[in-house]
């Protein structure tokens, strides 16, 4: 469903699903809300709900030149239209820092933060190759780059293909620009301030992601969970251990 922005006045798509704790699942570059189709079982215990940021997957876009404090401002436009006063925050790899900026400056608006393959900022060299060589493709080939990701997160063909035809809506300028200004963000240093719970959760085999876990010590509430024998795309390839990680910290610090 639709709402309006307050000052452009542009559509934003979201699903709401359940009664409940509420969680916000904010998505990475490009893939829209479609990328936590596993997670829609949640909302027998929890409100879920899905947004594609502007420029992504059904949302108009609002601007080229989106940056992360942006996606951020949409968010609590959300929360306003729903009349929320708080939320939950999950954010997944390159939406994590989406839900880190959004909890750093809104944090009477932040229950608790919750990060799937989560980093404050691009600090290894894999990671930046990631960024960059998807920065390559939305410029040569959206189409194909939503393709290799889709293929990367399911095996369902049906849901496969949903997730691809909802990212070819997504406008490349607006995914390329989400990358970029993602790769320069760096909230390493207020990391401290971040008083509510928090929940990191990686897979055993993304060595070049999980290394960012260390960034998160001077956190006064945090907990870690690793799956074992999962890469990047948890949320989607290993979602039964993913949801049940989500929970048990919902219930534990919630």
């Amino acid at each position: 469903m639709p709402f309006y922005t307050e000052k452009s006045g542009k559509k934003l798509y979201y699903d709401d699903r359940g009664n409940g704790e509420v969680m916000i699942f904010i998505h990475p570059p490009g893939m829209g809300r479609k990328v936590f189709i596993m997670q829609h079982s949640l909302a027998r215990e929890f409100r879920v709900i899905f947004p594609d940021l502007s420029g992504n997957g059904d949302s108009e876009v609002i601007s080229h030149a989106p940056d992360v404090s942006m996606y951020a401002r949409e968010i609590v436009q959300l929360l306003d239209h729903l009349r929320l006063e708080k939320a939950i925050i999950v954010g997944y790899s390159c939406g994590g820092m989406v839900a880190q900026e959004f909890a750093l400056t809104f944090p009477g608006r932040t229950k608790a933060v919750i990060l799937a393959g989560g980093f404050p900022k691009v600090a290894t060299g894999g990671l930046r190759f990631e960024f960059l060589g998807g920065m390559y493709w939305v410029e040569k080939s959206p189409e194909t780059l939503a393709k290799l990701l889709s293929h990367s997160h399911f095996k369902n063909m049906e849901i496969k293909r949903e997730l691809n035809e909802h990212m070819a809506k997504s406008d490349p300028e607006a995914w390329y620009t989400y990358y970029k200004h993602a790769l320069s963000f760096d909230c390493s240093r207020r990391l401290g301030e971040l008083s509510m719970p928090l929940l990191l959760v990686y897979g055993n085999k993304e060595f070049w992601i999980n290394e960012h876990a260390k960034y998160y010590r001077k956190c006064p509430d945090v907990k870690l969970e690793v799956i074992e024998h999962a890469y990047h795309q948890s949320p989607a390839t290993h979602f039964d251990r993913f949801n049940a990680a989500l929970v048990r910290f919902v219930h534990e610090k919630a």
